[in-house]
């Protein structure tokens, strides 16, 4: 899920976090010298200038078939023996390939760049890497946008590749222009929904059509994706899965739907049962496969409100035709169709189908599955009333999941709190601690239940909301607050949430507030975990009545209360726990050492970009919670909340400071690579160069950029006078860079130089203001170049995160 800077900050709160992540290949795997190659065994592959000389990077639009949509495909082509790494290598390991393209009115992108080739897995000292050699084009879908004729469309970006073999180069940036080939429109023109697959294979022994019925739909109601197999007599296709790792051996029947434009899909449903073998392997599934024509159908829901228009339906189908003495190889098919909302009228339409390979519709079926899984298909063949026993059982098995541990340590202390206290009290407080419980279900009762009537185009399911990387901050946040309250840092004053302080009895007793409040954070923690039974409890909900999900999601929440319901019912229950006594300040200390190892959960899924900014935010929690910790809850209530104000307004200051300084920014200036090699050419063609000296490290470097160098006023004074703007980091060390310094007589950053053509540079250094800025470019003028043309286009605002 997406995060902008304003919505994580608002999020926040007082909040603010983590651990440095570092990018770059593995010292491990790697010599490297930033921008300059090491050859420490002597046998370095010789190469010209840098990278350039290596990677040729070019690219094109594709236009879809029949004129809509269209993909932008980037090939680079590698000079052996060098390789790249893929876009998904991880980045602790290597450099991984980024694809940054421009916003523009005109387009954008409708997904994610997958390579034409996988890469090749090579594993070093415990390190994988994932690696491109040769050539590799990388192609993602393009949306277009009302009016724009794709003929004349033009898509710019760059790609920012590292090239290694014994030794790595300095991730260098490469720009981009694409534009469609003529040919290639031409080639496109050709009607292409004709509603059958015909592959290229002549020997695939299974025709398959397609089609969607109807192709025009009203809002509010319903049309099918349908897809038919019709297996030549004596061959067989096999049975529909979810992904292809659930047979073995043969591959059964994916089917998956990469763009459905905001509509609802359920899962497919086949006309025919399908025959079953014996498994050929122990412990095997059983063969499922149709030896005659079977048909699958797809409903797809247009939500009431849904604005009139065409919205594509995009996909892949893989199947594999065996027979008893052999089989095909498993082929694939991409898919498209129109559907038109507005008025019911037009029957069916054919579906356009392309060329494509099995291991494509497996990742399909892996990254999109349907909403409706095989598991709870077959839930929705349960009773209610067995449902309801798997709700009550499921949700009660909930207290035993590793994720609620941590606040189960605070029912223990309450239970020790209220060993020996009257049974109208403990009742109450338990009462309470379930009321929080069950808020939270029917929180997601109501989610669940406003998608089913069409209220919502997506779902916040079970455990989703952890996806989000503002909910996950704000989660390690409280939970990091509740851990120092727990060591004794500062208290809580919600009556039962911690107690540390002997001198304050209302600390001592569990209000109804703590109580409520803990059953709440008890259900958030919980919900990245599912235990058993849940699975098909929650997939039975899937179009379900509104009662029936409220029903559903109430008996889950029941069976997490039960054994606090019990313990309120029958306080005798708790009476094996031993005295309120010292023994509880031990308890609670080591309940505060489990919250930050849930912190470290936290952290093992968070966008890794954030992971500083949240260690930053902590630090700053830590100095609030113990400036507050200071005044005693027995002090004068102004002494209190002046050091309640204090406090607060630190950590605030810090975790807003750590979330603007610390994570990705976007450079409205297209920064290229420096190199002083680069430097001597532009300048030697007669171009004004500003190059700005920075590190990740450097606050002051973050400092001017932010608000001195990045700013519209000095990017218009760039496009003016063709300055060309290249980037020296000097994050991780550059030999090429300290020696640029050195001949500046500079021994360190932050520095501004602005290099006029056949002039002496003009320097800024320490903290700059805008308008030194302006007025160094200024004086240094506009570029020169002998040709009498400055080199390039104008400079357009990047998107990518420096």
């Amino acid at each position: 899920m997406g995060v902008t800077r304003r919505r994580l900050l608002r999020a926040l709160g007082l909040a603010a976090p983590l651990v440095l992540a570092m990018s770059g290949p593995s010292a491990a795997q790697l010599n490297i010298l930033n921008g300059r190659p090491l050859n420490t065994r002597g046998d370095a592959p010789p190469f010209a200038a840098g990278p350039e000389s290596i990677v040729t990077v070019y690219s094109q639009i594709v236009p879809g078939p029949g004129g809509r949509g269209a993909s932008l495909s980037v090939t680079a082509d590698i000079a052996p023996p060098w390789h790249t790494y893929s876009t998904t290598q991880k980045p602790v390991q290597a450099t991984p390939t980024e694809i940054t393209v421009d916003k523009s009115p005109d387009y954008r992108l409708d997904g994610e760049f997958r390579p034409n080739l996988p890469p090749e897995i090579d594993q070093k000292e415990g390190a994988t890497f994932e690696i491109h050699k040769g050539s590799v084009t990388w192609q993602a879908p393009l949306e277009i946008g009302p009016g724009v004729d794709v003929k004349s469309l033009k898509v710019t970006g760059h790609a920012r590749i590292q090239v290694c073999s014994n030794v790595c180069l300095q991730p260098t940036r490469f720009d981009f222009t694409a534009e469609v080939d003529p040919k290639q429109i031409a080639s496109n023109q050709q009607p292409a929904a004709t509603g059958v697959y015909a592959p290229k294979d002549k020997h695939v022994e299974a025709k398959l059509r397609g089609r969607l019925e109807p192709a025009s739909v009203e809002p509010g109601g319903t049309t099918q994706l349908i897809l038919t197999a019709e297996p030549t007599a004596g061959w067989h296709v096999y049975g529909l899965a979810d992904n292809d790792k659930e047979a073995v051996g043969f591959k059964p029947t994916l089917i998956a739907l990469t763009k459905t434009s905001g509509l609802r899909a359920e899962r497919p449903t086949a006309s025919e049962k399908p025959v079953e073998a014996p498994a050929l392997l122990p412990d095997a599934q059983p063969l499922r496969f149709y030896n005659k024509t079977v048909t699958w159908s797809t409903v797809i829901s247009i939500p009431k409100g849904t604005k009139p228009g065409e919205y594509p339906i995009e996909g892949f189908v893989g199947y594999q035709t065996c027979r008893d003495t052999e089989c095909k190889a498993p082929i694939a098919a991409r898919f498209e169709g129109l559907i038109t909302v507005g008025t019911a009228g037009k029957k069916g339409a054919p579906l356009a189908f392309f060329d494509a390979k099995y291991g494509e519709a497996a990742k399909a079926a892996a990254e999109h599955p349907f909403p409706k899984s095989i598991e709870s298909a077959a839930a929705s063949d349960l009773s209610l009333i067995v449902v309801i026993g798997f709700s009550l059982v499921g949700g009660f098995l909930l207290n035993f999941m590793p994720c609620v541990l941590p606040v189960i340590g605070l029912k223990i202390l309450s239970f020790a709190e209220q060993a020996g206290r009257s049974r109208a009290h403990v009742l109450t407080l338990n009462l309470w601690y379930s009321l929080g419980l069950l808020s939270v279900f029917l929180v997601l009762a109501t989610l669940a239940s406003a998608v089913n009537l069409g209220l919502r185009d997506t779902n916040l399911g079970w455990g989703e909301q952890f996806s989000s990387t503002s909910f996950n901050i704000t989660m390690v946040a409280v939970v990091f607050v509740m851990a120092l309250s727990f060591l004794g840092v500062w208290e809580i004053p919600i009556p039962g949430f911690v107690g540390s302080s002997k001198a304050n009895d209302v600390a001592l007793r569990e209000g109804a507030t703590g109580a409520f409040a803990k059953g709440v954070l008890t259900t958030v923690l919980a919900t990245p975990c599912t235990g058993p039974l849940l699975s098909s409890v929650f997939g039975y909900t899937l179009n379900q009545p509104p009662l029936v999900t409220y029903l559903i999601f109430s008996c889950v929440g029941l069976g997490m209360a039960s054994p606090y319901l019990a313990v309120g019912a029958f306080p005798q229950l708790i009476r094996f726990l031993p005295k309120p006594g010292a023994w509880m300040d031990t308890f609670k200390h080591m309940m505060g050492f489990v919250m930050l190892g849930t912190i470290v959960f936290l952290f093992s899924f968070m966008d890794r970009n954030y992971l500083v900014a949240t260690f930053a935010m902590m630090v700053g929690l830590w100095a609030g919670c113990w400036w507050i910790g200071r005044t005693s809850l027995v002090e004068p209530l102004p002494r209190r909340l002046m050091a309640w104000t204090q406090g607060g307004l630190f950590a605030a200051l810090i975790g807003l400071s750590a979330f603007t300084w610390l994570t990705p920014h976007a450079s409205i200036i297209p920064w290229k690579a420096f190199s002083p090699a680069e430097l001597a050419r532009l300048n030697g063609e007669g171009q004004t160069v500003m190059v700005d000296f920075t590190a990740e490290w450097c606050a002051n470097c973050k400092f001017n950029l932010y608000h001195s160098i990045e700013t519209k006023e000095v990017l218009d004074l760039l496009n003016q006078n063709k300055v060309v703007p290249l980037l020296a980091d000097w994050t991780t060390g550059s030999p090429e860079i300290k020696q640029s310094l050195e001949s500046l007589k500079r021994g360190g950053i932050p520095l501004l130089a602005i290099f006029p053509a056949g002039k002496p540079p003009i320097l800024l250094d320490a903290l700059i203001s805008k308008q030194q800025v302006l007025d160094a470019l200024r004086q240094a003028g506009p570029s020169n170049p002998i040709d009498g043309e400055a080199d390039g286009k104008s400079l357009t605002a990047s998107t990518a995160p420096r």
